[in-house]
Parts: C-alpha cells; structure tokens; sequence
C-alpha cells in the first residue's frame, strides 16, 4: 500500500479513493493545475508499477511507451525532453529515457506547500527520515521570491545566463572570503582612510 506522502492532521493518511479523489480535486484547483490528474487507487497500483518512488515523473510517447523518466520532477529538464520527443514524431526514447538528478532547489522553493498541510506530523517524520528535507523548504518558503526566478522555471536557462550567474555566484563568494579573511586577519582594509 502507497502511503499519503506527507500524512497529518490536515491531510491524513488515505484509507477510501473517496478520500483521494476529494484531496486530488482540492490540491488540483489550489496549485491551478490544467491537466488531467491520476487518481491512483488506495493500494498504490500504477504508483508501484511506476516504480514506487516520491517524485517522479514519465513522459509517455504516442505508442504508449515511457520515453523519458524524470526521478525528481523538474519543469526545465521535462521542458526539454517533451520538446525533443516532439521532434521525434512523439515516439521513442529522448535523451537516454532517465534522467536521476536530484533537484533540490526547487523542492526548496517550493516544497513548503505540500508540508504544510500535514503539519505538524508531516515536518516531524521527514526531517527524522532525511534531516534537512523538511527545515530546508520551511526557510526556503521565506525567500522563495529570491530562489522563484531560478528555481522554479518552466524552461531551462539558456547557457549564457548559466555562465553569468556562475560567474556572479564566484564574485560574491571570492568577496565575501576576502571579507572573511580580512575581519579575521585583524586587518581592515578601510583603516587607512579614517
């Protein structure tokens, strides 16, 4: 049997597809979700086909066939497996059909929704299982406006704004070292100008 993912008192564990269905119907209008949604049955039966894991996601093509698998759900990644299974006539494999990469940014960003309606017994049993994976997206709900425009992107980012932001990300942290060493030193840069 497939366990509610994050059980508690505002979303308790599923014991009917009543229940289920009533969940999936509210999350749906709540997160705004356009497409269809799968109401898996109590036991979990297509979940465990699937694989059993928490977050992925498949990509079928139009023979019926998983042409891509996504371990950990990530738009920018599924952006672009869909655009080159479309290429493709929508049959086939697109690019090696698996993709593992944990993306925990945008769990980060946006992961605090889902916790919280089990609070609080859905943050207790995920930050024991995995310590981090519950904390992380409780701060992360807290600048989500900083991590959205990165994070939480439909498409991927084009390869030259990778490179600025990687280029940024350096300059920040060359100065803050600098910074660091400096204060730590017991030199201050700045005293001769007092």
């Amino acid at each position: 049997m497939i366990r509610q993912a994050h059980p508690g008192p505002g979303a308790p564990a599923y014991e009917t597809i009543d229940q289920k269905t009533r969940d999936a119907e509210k999350f749906s209008t709540e997160d705004n979700y356009s497409y269809p949604v799968l109401i898996d049955d109590v036991e979990g039966s297509t979940h465990q086909v699937y694989g059993g894991l928490a977050d992925p996601t498949y990509i079928i093509d139009s023979d019926g066939r998983v042409a891509f698998y996504c371990l950990w759900t990530h738009a920018p990644t599924l952006h672009t497996a869909l655009e080159k299974l479309a290429e493709q006539d929508g049959r086939g494999v697109v690019m090696g059909g698996v993709h593992r990469t944990p993306h925990m940014l945008s769990s980060m960003a946006d992961g605090w929704r889902a916790l919280k309606r089990g609070l609080p017994q859905s943050f207790i049993e995920l930050e024991l299982s995995a310590p981090g994976m519950a904390s992380l997206p409780w701060l992360g709900h807290f600048i989500k406006p900083l991590l959205a425009p990165v994070a939480l992107r439909s498409r991927p980012i084009p390869t030259p704004v990778k490179i600025g932001m990687a280029v940024g990300a350096a300059a920040l942290i060359a100065v803050a070292a600098r910074a660091f060493i400096s204060r730590n030193d017991g030199t201050d840069r700045n005293s001769e100008y007092r």
